[in-house]
């Protein structure tokens, strides 16, 4: 299945031109008054423009979806969802169960077996993550606009459907989508719970209930508990609302906890299984690690969690925003951060910042890093990207002295500007998202996060090289046991003897008959580091996978054979 994405891009700024041209007055954009805090007003241009986001979304999140195979953990997800099938709900016990389940569900229905691209396996198991990616507009919105006001919220919404950092990694197969998705609407109902007065003890509880529901659905898509922290945190020192004399104490429904706790164990049932807490047990102790470390602008560091604060470098995510962030998104954020920094006693300004810097901060200190964990960051850049987007609008009106009636085609014009051209970004980068960087990166694409920017891109289709060319029970080596696995069952050559590189027992120098190494650069560990250099110099490559003009996977055979090859 494909998307037009250049109607998307259109559809965005149309949506958003319809909607601009609604603004009244330019209080209407830049009000300090949060709509949810009065309660939001049914707006059909905000439902119709929240649609198109939606829309919108979807589409650069599906588009291509198949186009890139199997990523190594994700054919962990496969595994899993083959071992549902089979009535074992243990398999792949480090994650919870809600997105595996998912996924059960989107490749039953699809089918499997590699059929056309709304039926293949990549396209079916990526699915609910693409649909959930593309939703998310919706709470991200409501959040906002609880906070700030519905054009902020559409604004934010509006960068999140179209930004190039969220819909590369909805495209995947791993827990943060949901993790997301679950979080926002968490911290939106929590918030509504404390911007109403304890007097209205229904609605009160109603939100509170939701907020536990949704907050245990985030446990139950990846066990990230410091989120649920952090808005306790919040609460505890800023006021979503002034407290009114007389009034009872506001505190914290026991239905929250009571929901949240339910909520958890339904879709998350494996959870008391005393074989998932052995599990747990082993990986969080860091027993199940077959290989380490992470190649970083050609370095290679320990990416383990147990060697914080001395692993990955600190400023790792620093250079992501540097390089990832379009620079129109990255610049109205810097603009968002000032403005926040100088009405940091907003309750608003207040909560982008400090979930902003309490994600920053301590994920830059923690020695294991992943870009995909940004994810769960960029809902925060997009709301203070936004904050930036309303102030531009305010600084021109008052630098040009825009009259009350010009007011609305100015926003339409620069709503346009900051929507459209990342919309357009996004577009142009697809389908490798991963490998986006801006101008200031664009001569560094796969340098500093080659397992990231790749995430196994061009594996699929160096397996099926050497699954074309390798005599019978030839042996391939690689770094990604289940992926090539899964390709070699697909393209019919299980007889092939697959072996990980950074196997102990594994020596390229002694290897016997034909071997056909897969190298990719983004695998490079402490483990293999030698044995690829012993593959470079000694094997000769025969192919070579690149992706948009870059190299993604090498494939090199031992010389007795590669004079066949050329």
């Amino acid at each position: 299945m494909t998307f037009p994405a250049t109607n998307s891009t259109r559809v965005l700024v149309v949506g958003f031109s319809i909607l601009s041209s609604d603004i009244k007055s330019e209080s209407s954009i830049q009000s300090s008054e949060p709509d949810a805090g009065r309660g939001l007003r049914f707006d059909w241009s905000v439902v119709f423009t929240l649609a198109l986001l939606v829309v919108v979304g979807l589409g650069f999140r599906v588009s291509h979806l198949s186009a890139i195979g199997f990523a190594e953990d994700e054919v962990n997800k496969v595994d899993a969802v083959e071992a549902y099938a089979r009535g074992n709900i243990t398999v792949n016990a480090e994650h919870p169960m809600l997105m595996k389940a998912l996924m059960f569900i989107s490749v039953t229905r699809a089918g499997l077996g590699g059929g056309p691209d709304m039926l293949s396996d990549e396209f079916a198991l990526r699915l609910p993550n693409a649909i959930f990616g593309a939703l998310t507009v919706v709470p991200l919105f409501l959040l906002t606009a609880a906070f700030f006001d519905r054009w902020t919220g559409l604004l934010a919404a509006g960068l999140w459907a179209a930004g190039v950092n969220a819909i590369t990694f909805n495209r995947i197969g791993k827990e943060d989508t949901l993790l997301v998705f679950f979080m926002l609407f968490a911290f939106y109902s929590y918030l509504r719970a404390k911007q109403t007065s304890p007097r209205d003890q229904k609605t009160r509880g109603r939100n509170y209930l939701l907020s536990g529901i949704s907050f245990g659905l985030m446990l139950a898509s990846k066990y990230f508990p410091h989120y649920f922290g952090l808005n306790s945190l919040y609460h505890h020192y800023f006021h979503a609302r002034e407290k009114v004399p007389g009034e009872p104490t506001g505190k914290t429904s026991r239905v929250f906890y009571l929901a949240l706790l339910v909520a958890f164990l339904i879709a998350n049932p494996p959870v008391l299984l005393p074989q998932v807490w052995s599990y747990l047990n082993a990986y969080m102790g860091e027993k199940l690690l077959v290989h380490s470390g992470y190649l970083f602008a050609d370095h290679l560091y320990v990416n383990k969690v147990s060697k914080t604060p001395f692993g990955t470098p600190v400023y790792f995510y620093m250079v992501f925003m540097a390089i990832k962030i379009p620079l129109l998104v990255l610049g109205s954020f810097i603009v968002g951060v000032i403005v926040s920094v100088k009405r940091r006693l907003h309750p608003g300004h207040a909560f982008v910042l400090f979930m902003f810097l309490l994600w920053i901060v301590p994920y830059s200190l923690i020695g294991a890093k992943w870009l995909r964990y940004t994810l769960s960051l960029m809902p925060f850049v997009y709301m203070l990207a936004a904050i930036g987007v309303v102030e531009l609008i305010r600084w021109v009106n008052g630098r040009l002295k825009v009259s009350t009636q010009g007011r609305p085609v100015v926003a339409a014009v620069l709503i346009a500007i900051f929507l459209g051209l990342p919309a357009w970004t996004a577009y142009s980068a697809g389908p490798h998202y991963a490998l986006y960087t801006n101008a200031l990166g664009k001569n560094h694409i796969g340098y500093f996060f080659p397992h990231d920017e790749f995430y196994d891109d061009g594996l699929r289709e160096a397996i099926k090289f050497v699954s074309d060319v390798a005599p019978q029970s030839a042996t391939i080596a690689h770094e990604t046991p289940a992926a090539t696995r899964y390709y070699l069952r697909r393209f019919g050559r299980e007889d092939l003897n697959s072996r990980a590189m950074s196997d102990p027992d594994f020596n390229p120098a002694s290897v016997s008959g034909p071997a056909y190494i897969i190298i990719q650069r983004g695998r490079t560990y402490f483990e293999n580091r030698d044995k690829i250099g012993f593959v470079r110099t000694h094997f000769t490559k025969v192919h070579e996978e690149k992706v948009d003009g870059h190299t993604a996977a090498e494939v090199f055979v031992n010389e007795q054979r590669s004079s066949l090859l050329k």
